[in-house]
């Protein structure tokens, strides 16, 4: 029976949690001699030599959730597994016996959730059940399908791979692929495999296992406290995989387990196997290094490559004609990152690392490859022209630097994430993804947007219109295949494609690897690989890699294998993240179905001209005046840090929206030159323990204090009254706090709620409220002004939540998530709360939201400190907004013998057109403005003695651009 969902719901003292399995501790960095075997070594595995999978849709005009009862038989060989890929969690399988219903979809859409009436009853739509069928099985066999609701049957031989053959009318389909063997088991979390195939025809195949804590239940928060949430014994282990044609032998470790690593990659050098991945030693991530030698049963000391200040991560890995080991990787140095490589020596040490690419700006994402002359060839992406392009450098035949460099994707566009490899002509060729112009820069989908003083959304969200492209560099030319590959594709893959791969078969058959979202749509996190060949001539039709539903940075190794390719490829059986089950690896064999011809390439097309004005062409400026600000209060000097914490990703989108997880870390250094910035994925992917790893790891990798800091955060949801709330830890390693379903009472509060700030007292974390007038907010019955200090004002993806008939604030007819007017923040200050105001994006929104803080230092704990003394404002844009009052800022409570004055000073990105203060939730001051920069005083001349009062100060510019800043809280004691 298939399990659906991973999380249990527990009952205990009067709140709920989800139970669920523990989480990390921090190893150290490799330093061992020797390989320590697995905890338990894996089985050989043998790959079926006639295994065929079925994907079985029932239900497909299904209106209601109708029941479909059968069983399924095969004529010839046999029936290996039968699974529920989709199905309401009712259904069941047992054996070749299924029961299974249509599944009401998740949210209803974007629309419906965004417009959703809470007074008014849903129709939520409902997706077909679908089984999986994997049989081993010749091609005269019959598989009979027996149902409740007809009966129907089919030969194998009758199917074509890839393609949809529909019974019963219509309501039942068949789909027909190359089905995959799984080489991993339960123990562990299996991922990011890489490959390498030996001289003698061995394949040879490196990934990461991650094994998880203990247990995690109510019970063991209860008896341990919440340092249950810190995990123990977990971590992760490199291990290394042969197949010999007919089976998988058990994986030997390449590290002891309990590691921390980031993406080994695998080359063949000589008769050796070289395996190199990033570890942190002493907090600082570097290159490792390390070689089997396979006849010998031998393993090399753990080498360093790097011992540099600053992150080395996403090594990629090549063997040269003259048998050289070379990698390189994304390295941060001087305050950017740049691409370094390194070539390793006879006796195991390396080279000194050398860069290679040339710009000042950030470059991302290198890949390697090398021709039969002697060459190596990187390629990466750069921001150097404030947008990512790609580049492509080459070494000469001795491995000198830089003999030339290739501009390969230069327009406006989004041109980033390359993938390399040399064919036996000595022709580079370049797959890379394309995505819009002015890539996040100012977006938004509010339906009120338009109408907020900005006339059009400028800019382009975080993953929109994203394809692939190949070139090829040809004779010291860069050009392209003569057959369209969005041609070729487009009408099976519709919607975003993603992170190339690419492998040659040996007859020279280009193959090119690519992630989908499925669809049709767009619900749940769940990409699919797909695999399409250039035969030279045409583009092939393309083929979908069974066992490949995971997230979308989720690259499938292969390598050319008896006329074919053979892949590896990680899949967690998702069809939205909260449904995962754990990430196990996968192998199939695709085979080449065309023969090949001389490569058709021509030309490249020049460039095209950008199509979009630049937005804010003065933002450079803009932060370089943020970022020298420097204002004294009580004797600490204090600086702006700009950031956010509420950035969601490819780990909960809802659906194909957000992008990559590394795009939202590209997104906060690049796109919006960030101070900071924290993730806000529900949970760090839903509670998943492996995915809470990943998130904080990407974190980890990216914190480059006191130049860019990564906050280690995530979104804790619960529906109204209770509220979605974004926290932030002090530090790594802590799992987020499983939400509870108990509503409490507007007196009393919510248990669950009390529950998180106990939790984040004992942390030393805080949180904050996010769009709290709709379904996802509160009515504020909660609040702990020691770990709830600010609240999100507005939200890029949204609204503003300060007060009914504020700028940009919602309606009963334009709001998005549900109308809980209730939520708006001047309730909250009626009731005494003292909130600072913060902006964040949430869901698709760039550009557009700005939490930022005065700190006297840049690090995780000062951001901390200055949201916790609500030193902070809100902004739309790159505003600068200090308001005082004597020694004290803007968030500070205290009294005073004089009458209040607020001195108030603002720097605008465009003219200021209007100055409000609010007293008590009413307006006290307002000014029609015309500038770019204002400095005044305002003393409140109303104010009687023994009185008490908040004032917090609103910016308007002519463009619509707003800024907060957050409440002063003053008694007046003459």
């Amino acid at each position: 029976m298939r399990r659906i969902g991973t999380l249990g719901v527990v009952m205990a003292t009067g709140f709920a949690m989800l139970a669920y399995v523990g989480g990390p501790r921090l190893p150290q960095a490799a330093g061992h001699e020797g390989p320590d075997e697995p905890n338990k070594p894996r089985a050989a595995v043998t790959q079926l030599e006639h295994a065929t999978q079925l994907d079985l849709t029932l239900g497909i005009k299904d209106k209601e959730q109708k029941p479909w009862e059968g069983k399924l038989s095969i004529s010839e060989g046999r029936i290996v597994s039968v699974k529920i890929v989709l199905a309401s969690n009712n259904s069941t399988v047992e054996g070749e016996k299924f029961m299974v219903r249509a599944k009401r979809r998740q949210g209803g859409g974007r629309q419906a959730n965004q417009n959703r009436n809470p007074n008014r009853p849903q129709r939520v739509p409902l997706d077909p059940a679908k089984l999986r069928l994997v049989v081993d099985a010749p091609e005269s066999a019959t598989v009979r399908v027996e149902t409740s609701r007809g009966d129907f049957s089919f030969r194998l031989a009758d199917l074509e791979t890839d393609s949809t053959k529909m019974f019963l009318d219509g309501e039942a389909s068949v789909v027909r692929q190359a089905a995959a063997t799984r080489l991993t088991g339960r123990e562990t979390e299996d991922d990011f495999p890489s490959m390498a195939k030996s001289a003698n025809g061995d394949v040879w195949v490196s990934y990461v296992a991650y094994k998880p804590g203990p247990p995690l239940n109510v019970e063991r928060v209860q008896s341990v406290g919440f340092d249950a949430l810190v995990p123990k014994g977990n971590g992760d282990q490199i291990l290394l995989m042969r197949f010999d044609g007919k089976q998988w032998h058990a994986a030997l470790a390449v590290t002891p387990p309990g590691r921390d690593v980031w993406r080994p990659k695998i080359a063949m050098v000589g008769n050796e196997i070289g395996i190199a991945w990033a570890e942190p030693v002493d907090g600082d991530w570097e290159i490792m290094s390390r070689r089997y030698d396979p006849a010998k049963d031998r393993w090399s000391p753990v080498t360093r490559v790097t011992d540099a200040p600053g992150t080395d991560f996403s090594v990629v890995s090549a063997v040269d004609s003259k048998g050289q080991w070379w990698i390189a990787w994304q390295a941060y140095r001087k305050d950017n990152y740049d691409i370094l490589l390194a070539k390793a020596r006879p006796d195991g040490s390396w080279d000194k690392p050398r860069t290679v690419s040339t710009s000042s700006s950030d470059d991302w994402s290198p890949a390697i490859a090398a021709d039969s002359k002697g060459r190596v060839y990187v390629a990466w992406d750069t921001y150097d022209a404030g947008n990512f392009d790609v580049m492509l450098h080459a070494t000469d035949e001795t491995g000198q630097p830089q003999v030339r460099q290739w501009p390969v994707a230069t327009s406006a566009r989004f041109e980033a994430r390359s993938a390399l490899v040399c064919d036996s002509q000595d022709r580079v060729w370049i797959a890379y993804e394309e995505g819009n112009e002015q890539w996040g820069k100012d977006f938004a989908s509010e339906k009120d947007f338009r109408k907020s003083g900005l006339a059009k959304n400028p800019g382009y969200a975080l993953y929109i219109d994203r394809i692939v492209k190949v070139k090829c560099l040809d004779d010291g030319q860069i050009k392209r295949p003569a057959a369209a590959l969005e041609q070729a594709i487009e009408k099976v893959l519709t919607r975003n494609k993603s992170v190339p791969q690419m492998t040659l078969d040996s007859a020279g058959g280009l193959w090119l690897f690519l992630r989908h979202h499925p669809g049709p749509n767009g619900q749940g996190e769940t990409w699919h690989s797909y695999a399409v060949r250039y035969n030279g001539k045409n583009w092939e039709a393309p083929v979908h890699l069974a066992d490949s539903s995971n997230l979308i940075d989720n690259r499938p190794a292969s390598v050319a294998l008896d006329g074919g390719l053979i892949t590896a490829h990680s899949s967690d059986d998702r069809t939205r993240t909260q449904d995962r089950d754990q990430s196990d690896l996968f192998t199939l064999r695709l085979a080449s179905k065309a023969d090949v011809v001389p490569p058709a390439i021509m030309a490249d097309e020049p460039p095209p001209p950008a199509e979009l004005a630049t937005v804010h062409p003065n933002e450079p400026e803009d932060i370089a005046r943020m970022r020298a600000y420097r204002l004294t209060v009580g004797g600490k000097e204090l600086r702006l840090l700009r950031g956010e914490f509420h950035r969601h990703t490819e780990f909960s989108s809802h659906r194909d929206g957000d992008g990559l997880l590394e795009d939202s870390w590209r997104y906060a250094q690049d796109a919006a030159r960030h101070d900071w910035m924290g993730n806000g994925d529900h949970l760090n992917g839903f509670g998943h323990e492996y995915l809470w790893w990943i998130n904080q790891k990407m974190a980890d990798v990216h914190n480059h204090a006191p130049t860019f800091v990564s906050a280690m955060s995530y979104e804790r949801s619960q529906q109204f009254p209770n509220g979605h709330r974004n926290v932030i830890m002090p530090r790594r390693g802590i799992r987020p706090l499983p939400t509870g379903d108990l509503k409490g009472t507007p007196d009393d509060g919510t248990p669950d709620t009390k529950m998180l700030y106990a939790c984040l007292k004992h942390f030393g974390g805080m949180c904050a409220s996010h769009t709290s007038a709709t379904e996802m907010g509160t009515d504020w019955r909660d609040n702990d002004t020691d770990v709830e200090p600010v609240v999100e004002i507005y939200q890029g993806h949204r609204h503003n939540y300060e007060t009914f008939g504020a700028p940009r604030s919602p309606t009963e007819q334009t709001q998005i998530g549900g109308y809980r007017p209730q939520g708006f923040i001047w309730n909250a200050l009626e009731k005494g709360y003292r909130l600072g105001f913060q902006s964040s994006s949430d869901h698709v929104s760039t550009h557009l939201s700005y939490a930022i803080v005065l700190a006297p230092s840049a690090s995780r704990q000062s951001i901390i400190d200055a949201f916790k003394a609500r030193h902070c404002y809100a902004a739309t844009d790159n505003i600068l907004l200090v308001v005082r009052s004597g020694e004290h800022l803007m968030g500070d409570r205290f009294e005073t013998a004089e009458k209040p004055t607020l001195s108030i000073e603002a720097h605008g990105t465009a003219p200021i057109a209007r100055l409000h203060i609010v007293k008590n939730n009413k307006y006290v001051y307002s000014v029609d403005l015309d500038q770019p920069e204002v400095r005044r005083s305002w003393t409140d001349m109303d104010i009687q003695a023994g009185d008490a009062a908040y004032y917090y100060v609103r910016i308007e510019q002519a463009d619509g651009n707003l800024a907060w800043a957050s409440p002063c809280w003053v008694s007046y004691r003459p």
